[in-house]
């Protein structure tokens, strides 16, 4: 049996460093919470869309 190794062009693709998430932590009150979970979308996306939605905000563009 063949043991792999790495190949060329394989794996995750490095992502723009101005794109790349970071996890802080922030309290909100638990109504809020309790609306975001009932929500399809994750809380994360939620707020991303919220706040780019409030601030009238685009991503930085990817190279």
């Amino acid at each position: 049996m063949s043991r792999g190794g790495t190949r060329r062009g394989s794996g995750r693709k490095p992502v723009d460093p101005a794109l790349k998430k970071v996890p802080i932590s922030i309290k909100l009150p638990k109504w809020l919470i309790d609306w975001m979970d009932e929500q399809e979308e994750s809380r994360p996306k939620l707020i991303e869309e919220a706040l780019q939605y409030m601030n009238q905000l685009e991503p930085p563009k990817a190279d």
